[in-house]
């Protein structure tokens, strides 16, 4: 074992000295065609690659092969074949030759990622929600609709568009809400002001901030613009009031959790007719009277 060792130690260290000396060959070689080339004279075309010891056993190349250094990196490329080639690059000694090759998928660390098609829930319940097909009064019946006073109305810290607001739905229980509100109505004529929301929508989060509710609102072309108006209950309305269609009772219980099929179906159906909310035909209705709406005929509301 011990003369193993030897044998070994000795192996490397003349593979050491023989690397030693082709880098040393090879610099000595560079630095001559350099010289050369500043003197302007002409080196002797070079067949072989000094540092391959099998190129004496091969046939010698046509007349028209030889070995000219690359300038950049000293690697010897074999003319006319690599005349084109790209992989003196590579012997560049930093990382933009590998750099250069995956540039598809490197990317800056402080970079933002390139918005894809999106997968997000809230993302895939709109999908559903423009899917879903027409829904009916039985449909209806197992969405919450509520009134609610808005307590408190904040621009979002990360949104030009986006309000969070806080609303009272009745019954001691606070909703926070995010609206795409914003660019169309002032804070000072949201705050304080009875609406009406969907109170069973899945939790979701608008812009990175949880949103519990939705208020619903119609949106329609005036003649400054795009124009939207949230709906408005009749005097004497309460939170926690429940919304119920003209000539019917307003359903005893409410599914926990709407699905976006469910609530997409029956928001297709939701107009103004006569300045008054409707689902299909029925005007929207609590104990003290029709939910009005501030908008033209046929507007949708969402």
């Amino acid at each position: 074992r011990e003369r193993e060792r030897e044998r070994e130690a000795r192996f490397s260290m003349t593979a050491g000295h023989l690397d030693e000396a082709i880098g040393k060959l090879d610099g000595l070689l560079i630095d001559m065609e350099q010289e050369a080339a500043r003197q302007g004279l002409e080196m002797p075309s070079i067949k072989f690659d000094p540092d391959d010891p099998w190129a004496k056993e091969r046939s010698p190349p046509p007349s028209y092969v030889g070995k000219v250094r690359c300038p950049k990196s000293g690697y010897l490329m074999t003319k006319p074949f690599e005349s084109q080639c790209p992989m003196p690059e590579a012997f560049v000694k930093d990382n933009s030759y590998l750099r250069g090759m995956l540039k598809p998928v490197v990317k800056p660390v402080n970079q933002a990622p390139a918005q894809k098609a999106s997968t997000s829930k809230a993302a895939k319940d709109d999908k559903a929600t423009k899917a879903a097909p027409a829904g009916g009064v039985e449909d209806f019946a197992k969405v919450l609709f509520k009134v609610a006073r808005v307590t408190s109305v904040e621009c979002h810290p990360d949104s030009e568009k986006l309000y969070v607001c806080k609303l009272d739905i009745g019954g001691g229980e606070t909703r926070q809400v995010v609206a795409g509100l914003q660019k169309h109505i002032p804070i000072d004529q949201l705050q304080g002001v009875l609406v009406v929301c969907v109170a069973n929508l899945k939790k979701a989060k608008l812009a990175g901030t949880p949103s519990e509710a939705m208020i619903l609102a119609a949106e329609f072309e005036s003649g400054e613009g795009v124009a939207v108006k949230t709906l408005v209950p009749p005097e004497g309305a309460q939170p926690g009031d429940i919304v119920f269609l003209e000539g019917m009772q307003p359903a005893e219980k409410f599914t926990k959790k709407l699905s976006s099929t469910v609530w997409g179906g029956v928001g297709k159906s939701l107009k103004v007719k006569g300045g008054v909310a409707h689902f299909q035909d029925h005007a929207f209705c609590v104990p003290s009277g029709k939910i009005s709406v501030p908008a033209p005929d046929g507007t949708t509301i969402k």
